[in-house]
Protein backbone atom coordinates (compact mmCIF):
# COMPACT_ATOMS: atom_id res chain seq x y z
CA UNK A 1 0.00 0.00 0.00
CA UNK A 2 2.80 2.38 0.90
CA UNK A 3 4.61 1.65 -2.38
CA UNK A 4 1.38 2.26 -4.29
CA UNK A 5 0.80 5.58 -2.53
CA UNK A 6 4.35 6.74 -3.28
CA UNK A 7 3.94 5.82 -6.93
CA UNK A 8 0.66 7.72 -7.07
CA UNK A 9 2.25 10.83 -5.57
CA UNK A 10 5.17 10.60 -8.01
CA UNK A 11 2.80 10.39 -10.98
CA UNK A 12 0.72 13.31 -9.68
CA UNK A 13 3.91 15.31 -9.17
CA UNK A 14 5.08 14.63 -12.71
CA UNK A 15 1.67 15.61 -14.11
CA UNK A 16 1.64 18.77 -11.99
CA UNK A 17 5.13 19.75 -13.16
CA UNK A 18 4.13 19.08 -16.77
CA UNK A 19 1.04 21.25 -16.40
CA UNK A 20 3.03 24.06 -14.80
CA UNK A 21 5.68 23.93 -17.56
CA UNK A 22 2.98 23.87 -20.23
CA UNK A 23 1.34 26.96 -18.72
CA UNK A 24 4.69 28.77 -18.54
CA UNK A 25 5.55 27.98 -22.16
CA UNK A 26 2.02 28.85 -23.30
CA UNK A 27 2.18 32.21 -21.54
CA UNK A 28 5.55 32.92 -23.18
CA UNK A 29 4.08 31.99 -26.56
CA UNK A 30 1.09 34.26 -26.01
CA UNK A 31 3.32 37.11 -24.82
CA UNK A 32 5.59 36.65 -27.81
CA UNK A 33 2.59 36.65 -30.15
CA UNK A 34 1.22 39.82 -28.56
CA UNK A 35 4.63 41.47 -28.89
CA UNK A 36 4.79 40.49 -32.58
CA UNK A 37 1.34 42.00 -33.13
CA UNK A 38 2.42 45.19 -31.34
CA UNK A 39 5.55 45.45 -33.47
CA UNK A 40 3.48 44.85 -36.59
CA UNK A 41 0.94 47.51 -35.59
CA UNK A 42 3.70 49.96 -34.73
CA UNK A 43 5.31 49.44 -38.15
CA UNK A 44 2.00 50.02 -39.91
CA UNK A 45 1.45 53.23 -37.92
CA UNK A 46 4.95 54.48 -38.69
CA UNK A 47 4.37 53.83 -42.38
CA UNK A 48 1.08 55.72 -42.26
CA UNK A 49 2.70 58.69 -40.54
CA UNK A 50 5.51 58.59 -43.10
CA UNK A 51 2.91 58.69 -45.87
CA UNK A 52 0.78 61.44 -44.34
CA UNK A 53 3.56 63.99 -43.73
CA UNK A 54 4.79 64.39 -47.34
CA UNK A 55 1.20 64.27 -48.60
CA UNK A 56 0.29 67.31 -46.51
CA UNK A 57 3.57 69.12 -47.25
CA UNK A 58 3.07 68.67 -51.01
CA UNK A 59 -0.29 70.40 -50.57
CA UNK A 60 1.27 73.19 -48.50
CA UNK A 61 3.77 73.86 -51.29
CA UNK A 62 1.16 73.70 -54.05
CA UNK A 63 -1.21 76.05 -52.21
CA UNK A 64 1.63 78.44 -51.34
CA UNK A 65 2.77 78.65 -54.97
CA UNK A 66 -0.78 79.34 -56.13
CA UNK A 67 -1.19 81.92 -53.36
CA UNK A 68 2.00 83.78 -54.26
CA UNK A 69 0.93 84.15 -57.90
CA UNK A 70 -2.60 85.30 -57.05
CA UNK A 71 -1.76 87.62 -54.15
CA UNK A 72 1.15 89.34 -55.88
CA UNK A 73 -1.05 89.86 -58.96
CA UNK A 74 -3.50 91.62 -56.63
CA UNK A 75 -0.87 93.97 -55.28
CA UNK A 76 -0.27 91.89 -52.15
CA UNK A 77 -3.90 91.34 -51.13
CA UNK A 78 -6.36 88.46 -51.12
CA UNK A 79 -9.27 90.87 -51.58
CA UNK A 80 -8.28 94.54 -51.96
CA UNK A 81 -10.73 96.97 -50.29
CA UNK A 82 -10.38 99.56 -53.06
CA UNK A 83 -9.72 98.02 -56.43
CA UNK A 84 -10.03 98.46 -60.18
CA UNK A 85 -11.04 95.54 -62.38
CA UNK A 86 -8.79 95.34 -65.42
CA UNK A 87 -9.03 92.34 -67.74
CA UNK A 88 -8.24 89.31 -65.56
CA UNK A 89 -6.81 91.39 -62.74
CA UNK A 90 -8.23 92.88 -59.55
CA UNK A 91 -5.84 95.78 -59.01
CA UNK A 92 -5.65 97.58 -55.64
CA UNK A 93 -5.74 101.37 -55.64
CA UNK A 94 -2.61 102.30 -53.70
CA UNK A 95 -3.22 106.05 -54.07
CA UNK A 96 -6.80 107.31 -54.20
CA UNK A 97 -7.00 111.10 -54.48
CA UNK A 98 -4.40 111.63 -51.79
CA UNK A 99 -5.26 108.63 -49.57
CA UNK A 100 -2.70 105.85 -49.53
CA UNK A 101 -3.13 102.13 -48.84
CA UNK A 102 0.18 100.66 -49.91
CA UNK A 103 0.78 97.01 -49.04
CA UNK A 104 3.93 96.05 -47.12
CA UNK A 105 6.04 92.89 -47.13
CA UNK A 106 4.70 92.06 -43.66
CA UNK A 107 1.20 92.58 -45.00
CA UNK A 108 1.85 90.23 -47.93
CA UNK A 109 3.14 87.59 -45.48
CA UNK A 110 -0.11 87.82 -43.49
CA UNK A 111 -2.26 87.65 -46.62
CA UNK A 112 -0.37 84.63 -47.90
CA UNK A 113 -0.59 82.89 -44.50
CA UNK A 114 -4.35 83.42 -44.53
CA UNK A 115 -4.59 82.01 -48.05
CA UNK A 116 -2.58 78.92 -47.09
CA UNK A 117 -4.49 78.07 -43.93
CA UNK A 118 -7.82 78.49 -45.72
CA UNK A 119 -6.88 76.31 -48.68
CA UNK A 120 -4.61 73.58 -47.30
CA UNK A 121 -7.49 71.50 -45.85
CA UNK A 122 -9.16 71.50 -49.27
CA UNK A 123 -5.99 70.36 -51.01
CA UNK A 124 -4.89 67.94 -48.27
CA UNK A 125 -8.08 65.90 -48.18
CA UNK A 126 -6.81 63.33 -45.67
CA UNK A 127 -9.91 61.22 -46.25
CA UNK A 128 -8.39 60.06 -49.54
CA UNK A 129 -5.35 58.43 -47.90
CA UNK A 130 -7.13 55.11 -47.33
CA UNK A 131 -6.54 54.92 -43.57
CA UNK A 132 -7.90 56.85 -40.58
CA UNK A 133 -6.62 60.45 -40.32
CA UNK A 134 -8.52 62.92 -38.17
CA UNK A 135 -8.07 66.69 -38.01
CA UNK A 136 -7.77 67.87 -34.39
CA UNK A 137 -7.40 71.59 -35.10
CA UNK A 138 -7.63 74.26 -37.78
CA UNK A 139 -4.38 74.96 -39.68
CA UNK A 140 -2.39 78.00 -38.59
CA UNK A 141 0.18 79.22 -41.12
CA UNK A 142 3.25 81.40 -40.77
CA UNK A 143 4.99 82.88 -43.83
CA UNK A 144 8.41 84.46 -44.21
CA UNK A 145 9.37 86.20 -47.47
CA UNK A 146 13.06 86.18 -48.26
CA UNK A 147 15.23 87.35 -51.13
CA UNK A 148 15.39 83.87 -52.68
CA UNK A 149 12.44 81.92 -51.30
CA UNK A 150 9.14 82.08 -49.47
CA UNK A 151 9.13 79.84 -46.38
CA UNK A 152 5.80 78.48 -45.17
CA UNK A 153 5.20 76.67 -41.86
CA UNK A 154 1.82 75.16 -40.96
CA UNK A 155 0.77 74.05 -37.48
CA UNK A 156 -2.04 71.56 -38.06
CA UNK A 157 -2.78 68.74 -35.60
CA UNK A 158 -3.63 65.46 -37.31
CA UNK A 159 -4.30 62.13 -35.62
CA UNK A 160 -3.12 59.18 -37.70
CA UNK A 161 -4.54 55.77 -36.77
CA UNK A 162 -7.60 54.48 -34.97
CA UNK A 163 -8.74 53.78 -31.42
CA UNK A 164 -6.23 51.02 -30.64
CA UNK A 165 -3.11 52.82 -31.79
CA UNK A 166 -2.57 56.36 -33.08
CA UNK A 167 0.01 59.09 -33.44
CA UNK A 168 -0.34 62.87 -33.60
CA UNK A 169 1.59 64.96 -36.13
CA UNK A 170 1.36 68.73 -36.45
CA UNK A 171 4.31 70.59 -38.00
CA UNK A 172 4.49 70.88 -41.79
CA UNK A 173 6.62 73.13 -43.97
CA UNK A 174 7.44 74.00 -47.58
CA UNK A 175 9.45 76.53 -49.58
CA UNK A 176 8.49 78.37 -52.73
CA UNK A 177 11.70 78.94 -54.68
CA UNK A 178 11.06 82.51 -55.73
CA UNK A 179 12.43 85.78 -54.44
CA UNK A 180 9.69 88.36 -53.87
CA UNK A 181 11.56 91.16 -52.13
CA UNK A 182 13.18 92.60 -55.27
CA UNK A 183 9.98 92.60 -57.41
CA UNK A 184 8.12 94.21 -54.52
CA UNK A 185 10.80 96.89 -54.05
CA UNK A 186 10.83 97.67 -57.80
CA UNK A 187 7.03 98.03 -57.80
CA UNK A 188 7.10 100.36 -54.80
CA UNK A 189 9.90 102.38 -56.37
CA UNK A 190 7.75 102.84 -59.47
CA UNK A 191 4.73 103.72 -57.35
CA UNK A 192 6.65 106.38 -55.41
CA UNK A 193 7.83 107.94 -58.66
CA UNK A 194 4.32 108.06 -60.09
CA UNK A 195 1.98 108.92 -57.20
CA UNK A 196 2.76 112.62 -56.99
CA UNK A 197 3.17 113.55 -60.65
CA UNK A 198 0.62 114.46 -63.28
CA UNK A 199 2.83 113.72 -66.29
CA UNK A 200 3.81 110.22 -67.38
CA UNK A 201 7.11 110.07 -69.18
CA UNK A 202 7.33 107.02 -71.42
CA UNK A 203 11.10 107.39 -71.59
CA UNK A 204 11.47 107.36 -67.79
CA UNK A 205 9.14 104.37 -67.44
CA UNK A 206 10.93 102.43 -70.17
CA UNK A 207 14.30 103.22 -68.60
CA UNK A 208 13.15 102.01 -65.17
CA UNK A 209 11.63 98.82 -66.59
CA UNK A 210 14.81 98.01 -68.49
CA UNK A 211 17.01 98.80 -65.50
CA UNK A 212 15.00 96.58 -63.13
CA UNK A 213 14.37 93.88 -65.76
CA UNK A 214 10.58 93.77 -65.88
CA UNK A 215 7.90 94.34 -68.51
CA UNK A 216 5.64 97.29 -67.71
CA UNK A 217 2.06 97.58 -68.89
CA UNK A 218 -0.06 100.62 -67.91
CA UNK A 219 -3.43 101.97 -68.90
CA UNK A 220 -6.36 104.08 -67.71
CA UNK A 221 -9.30 102.30 -66.05
CA UNK A 222 -12.12 103.85 -63.98
CA UNK A 223 -10.28 107.20 -63.70
CA UNK A 224 -7.21 105.41 -62.36
CA UNK A 225 -3.86 104.63 -63.91
CA UNK A 226 -3.19 100.90 -63.54
CA UNK A 227 0.32 99.45 -63.56
CA UNK A 228 1.19 95.81 -64.23
CA UNK A 229 4.79 94.68 -63.75
CA UNK A 230 5.69 91.26 -65.19
CA UNK A 231 8.89 89.58 -63.98
CA UNK A 232 9.69 86.94 -66.59
CA UNK A 233 12.75 85.73 -64.71
CA UNK A 234 10.77 84.99 -61.55
CA UNK A 235 8.85 81.87 -62.49
CA UNK A 236 6.51 79.81 -60.30
CA UNK A 237 5.12 76.69 -61.94
CA UNK A 238 6.41 78.12 -65.22
CA UNK A 239 4.29 81.26 -64.75
CA UNK A 240 5.94 84.68 -64.49
CA UNK A 241 5.36 86.73 -61.37
CA UNK A 242 3.05 89.74 -61.87
CA UNK A 243 2.63 92.66 -59.48
CA UNK A 244 -0.06 95.31 -59.86
CA UNK A 245 -1.23 98.59 -58.35
CA UNK A 246 -3.29 101.61 -59.38
CA UNK A 247 -3.13 105.36 -58.80
CA UNK A 248 -6.19 107.65 -58.91
CA UNK A 249 -5.35 111.33 -58.90
CA UNK A 250 -7.61 114.30 -58.17
CA UNK A 251 -9.18 115.62 -61.38
CA UNK A 252 -7.48 118.80 -62.67
CA UNK A 253 -8.96 122.03 -61.32
CA UNK A 254 -10.70 124.38 -63.68
CA UNK A 255 -8.09 126.42 -65.41
CA UNK A 256 -5.33 124.09 -64.21
CA UNK A 257 -3.05 122.17 -66.49
CA UNK A 258 -1.97 118.58 -66.65
CA UNK A 259 -0.83 116.21 -69.33
CA UNK A 260 -0.55 112.49 -69.85
CA UNK A 261 1.89 110.92 -72.25
CA UNK A 262 -0.01 107.65 -72.67
CA UNK A 263 1.29 104.42 -74.02
CA UNK A 264 1.26 100.74 -73.24
CA UNK A 265 3.22 97.62 -73.92
CA UNK A 266 1.37 94.35 -74.74
CA UNK A 267 -0.60 92.96 -71.82
CA UNK A 268 0.93 89.93 -70.04
CA UNK A 269 -0.33 86.67 -71.53
CA UNK A 270 -0.54 84.74 -68.23
CA UNK A 271 -3.09 86.42 -66.02
CA UNK A 272 -3.87 84.71 -62.70
CA UNK A 273 -7.58 84.43 -62.02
Amino acid sequence: MKKGQVTMFVILGIVLVAVILSVIFLRKDIASGIERVKISQSTVLQNRVAETTPFVEDCVKSVAEDGVLKIMARGGYNEPKKAVQYDYYTIPVYFDKGKESVQTIAGIEKELALYVQNNVPVCANVGTLGFPVKSLSKPAADVSIGSKAVSVAVDWQLQVGGEQESATIRDFSADVKAGLTSPYEYAIELYNKQKAIKVLSLIDLARLAKQKDFILHFDMQDDAMVYLLTFNRTLINKQPLVYTFAIRQEPPKKGGSGSLLAGASPAPSDAPA
